[in-house]
């Protein structure tokens, strides 16, 4: 898809002949008015409307005041290239700007299109002054100039742009419904539980091969850490260990199939569930779970187990770091309910998931699309 544009009658002009940096500063949060407090935290580089925001009485210190419309830039590490159009009216934080097109020489739907291109960014990246936290001042962003089209011609630009970005974020929308839909299937109505130590073997997991000896390392089976626990089909690791690793340490292959639990990590790692794609080591960071067929569809263990992540997570004990153990996971209930009972609503779950994939993928697609048209819009320039 290209726009094929005609750019002779676009025009070099000064940013701030054009933009108003606004400055209606805010120095109680809590009695700005408004509901919403809109940080640098919550701008996600790519995303061209505020989609995230927090209370303003959860902050303090001086805000700015913004209206719909505007567009907050976040001017502070401007590297990270976080730009959004708000449509509501609210407060920001103060290491952003809040930039308004003046009317009649900026549309306000063009403003973000071009706030938000390498075009724009790059320029500000290389005007940003500091060197631990770099940062746009806005008496020299309004001097540069850029190459910009005619105001009658922004606004159909900018709406080409704006239909991919609708529906992008509708797509956006459907991941979470589909990922909150699989929920309610895990809630399933047994009538008794068992543990998962009744449906399961416990695969084997020992001390991590001598790192001393190199002889150990480098081979075909791949070494399992549990910060590479992130979800299906896990399929490449970081490390690998040779067969005389494998036979000369306490550890065990877990076969392809094995459900496998994070035991340690503070951050979002203990906990967390995957399913190996390929046989694979581990050692006691990472809990291997191989199911009894007769007892438990594979599938539906894996998806019970995903559901109950957050309940893992907190029964971790330690002082220094909050671990999981094998007693902690193996006893956690399992649903006694027959197989046939047990594959249906883990297909209903593998259905929610493919038509999840498959929004994702789209949802890529027209970020690459997007991508490529504002390159198109601004390259040359």
């Amino acid at each position: 898809m290209r726009l094929n544009l005609d750019k002779s009658t676009w025009k070099r002009v000064a940013f701030g002949d054009v933009i108003d940096s606004i400055t209606d500063r805010v120095d109680d949060p809590s009695m700005a008015g408004v509901d919403r407090y809109v940080g640098l935290e919550h701008l996600d580089p790519g995303v061209l409307t505020v989609q995230r925001w927090d209370r303003p009485d959860k902050v303090e210190a001086q805000k700015l005041r913004f209206k719909p419309e505007d567009v907050i830039f976040g001017r502070r590490r401007a590297y990270q290239k976080k730009v959004a159009r708000a449509d509501f009216e609210g407060i920001c934080s103060a290491h952003a700007l809040v930039l308004r097109a003046r009317p009649g020489l900026i549309d306000p739907s063009f403003l973000p299109v071009f706030v938000a291109s390498d075009y724009f960014l790059d320029r500000a990246i290389e005007i940003s002054v500091g060197s631990l936290s770099p940062t746009v001042n806005w008496g020299q962003l309004k001097t540069q100039e850029f190459v910009l089209p005619p105001f009658p011609e922004q606004k159909p630009i900018a709406d080409v742009i704006w239909a991919i970005e609708r529906h992008k974020n509708a797509l956006g929308a459907v991941d979470v419904a589909l990922t909150e839909s699989q929920a309610p299937l895990m809630a399933v109505d047994a009538e008794s539980f068992v543990t998962v130590d009744d449906v399961v073997t416990i695969a084997r997991s020992g001390a991590t091969p001598l790192r001393a000896n190199k002889s150990f390392y480098g081979g075909g089976i791949p070494w399992l850490k549990s910060g590479e626990v992130i979800g299906d089909d896990i399929t490449a690791t970081e490390e690998s260990i040779s067969d005389a690793g494998l036979a000369r340490s306490a550890t065990w292959l877990a076969p392809s199939g094995s459900i496998v639990v994070a035991m340690y990590g503070d951050g979002k790692t203990r906990g967390q569930v995957g399913r190996l794609g390929t046989p694979m080591c581990t050692n006691q960071a990472v809990l291997a779970l191989v199911p009894d067929e007769s007892m438990a569809d594979p599938d539906f263990l894996y998806y019970w187990l995903r559901s109950r992540q957050a309940e893992l997570r907190s029964k971790g004990a330690g002082a220094a770091q909050k671990n999981l153990s094998k007693a902690l996971v193996v006893t956690e209930p399992f649903p006694n309910l027959s197989r046939e009972s047990q594959k249906a609503a883990a297909q209903k779950v593998l259905a929610l998931n493919t038509a999840r994939d498959q929004a994702i993928s789209e949802a890529t697609e027209l970020s690459r699309v997007r991508s490529a048209l504002i390159a198109e819009i601004f390259g040359g320039n």
